[in-house]
């Protein structure tokens, strides 16, 4: 990966830029001297991370579009709430205000940011990619929302690189409430916001039926997944499947019977 700064680097640009190569020692560090973001991914053949003034963005040899943090649909979902209106993630997790919510395919953290505003509790969500992870990590932590609500929402979220398996053997019994599991739709939804993601994502399968099976000795209550509405993974990973009508995404789920942690 090719680190640079933006065209014209301002203070906090080269703030951001120290914070890059201190999180990617390995990576190279370009000096920009007015090339485009194209001319130094042909020059390179490489991921460029761009640390600019407000945030970072990356840009991928595949895509025209880079993938940078911001607070996608979570916004208007949380202005519905506030409406009074339902969330469909909220209703298909049965959530309360006082779960623990662990997501484990955080992405841009969307969903993640959402419960976060809903619960008291902080929100553990954890992402595979590092690059992802770096960047939606600093985002929610520099992000500043026109809603005070959402912004300290985005400061209860705990960010963490990790392998979603890899994290869930190291949880305790009932650690959590509810578990969440969003990875890369088996089939393509046209999506605005996360087209960057796309070509960044990982998006191997090898390990989700061990992390659903490890996450039901880890979940006290719920486990909940998203997919394309046509995707044979609900059944495949024993989910039963929220038919929404009019929406191409739906939510299974895995309800458990356990006792209260009282």
């Amino acid at each position: 990966m090719i680190i640079t700064t933006s065209g014209r680097p301002g203070k906090n640009a080269l703030i951001n830029l120290e914070k890059a190569k201190a999180h990617f020692p390995d990576a190279i560090y370009a000096v920009r001297n007015k090339k485009s973001i194209r001319h130094l991914i042909d020059q390179f053949h490489s991921t460029i991370l761009v640390a600019g003034e407000n945030r970072f963005e990356l840009f991928s040899r595949d895509s025209d579009e880079p993938f940078f943090y911001h607070p996608n649909s979570a916004s208007f979902r949380i202005k519905r709430l506030i409406k009074g209106e339902q969330d469909p993630l909220v209703s298909a997790a049965g959530l309360l205000p006082s779960d623990r919510f662990l997501d484990c395919t955080a992405g841009i953290a969307s969903d993640a940011l959402v419960v976060s505003w809903y619960c008291t509790h902080s929100v553990t969500a954890v992402e595979r990619s590092k690059e992802v992870a770096f960047i939606t990590g600093e985002g929610l932590k520099s992000f500043q929302h026109n809603n005070a609500s959402i912004t300290a929402a985005m400061r209860k979220i705990n960010l963490i690189h990790c392998d979603a398996y890899d994290f869930l053997k190291k949880c305790t019994e009932d650690e959590y409430d509810v578990i969440y599991f969003d990875p890369m739709f088996s089939k393509t939804i046209q999506s605005e916001g996360i087209s960057g993601l796309k070509q960044i994502a990982e998006y191997e399968d090898e390990y989700l039926l061990e992390a659903v099976r490890e996450a039901k000795r880890v979940a006290r209550r719920r486990i909940v997944f998203k997919d394309h509405f046509r995707s044979k993974r609900f059944i495949e990973l024993g989910f039963e499947q929220i038919v929404r009508p009019s929406t191409k995404q739906h939510y299974g789920v895995i309800s458990l019977e356990k006792t209260s942690l009282n």
